[in-house]
């Protein structure tokens, strides 16, 4: 009696375990088919940036705002317009040195932005 119960425990073990490994392949395969239908180019938001705190932005500018808004406050770097399409890096944190400019499409190519 006591060899059919662990059978029967053995049984229903690899039954679930089966069950998680399908389901596990399952979501990968949803992930990978999500990547791989992503239009190169398109709108997706850009990921990971520096002093984002977690945010994603689908424009340049968004992130810019944020950048003024919530980085300046607590002396992280932010770009302020200085003319139609050219920022300058803005920070207190470090002694004054030359001005560093970017142009509207240096700051897209070195944040990821395609708009």
């Amino acid at each position: 009696m006591h060899g059919l119960f662990i059978k029967m425990i053995l049984a229903a073990t690899a039954a679930c375990s089966e069950q998680s490994e399908t389901a596990v392949r399952s979501g990968h395969q949803r992930v990978e088919a999500d990547m791989t239908s992503e239009k190169v180019g398109s709108a997706q938001p850009a990921r990971q940036l520096p002093d984002s705190f977690g945010r994603n932005f689908t424009t340049l500018d968004e992130y810019l705002e944020h950048l003024r808004r919530y980085a300046a406050p607590i002396d992280k770097p932010w770009y302020r317009e200085v003319r139609p399409g050219v920022y300058e890096r803005v920070t207190t944190r470090v002694p004054r040195r030359a001005a560093e400019t970017y142009t509207r499409a240096q700051l897209m190519a070195r944040f990821g932005f395609t708009r």
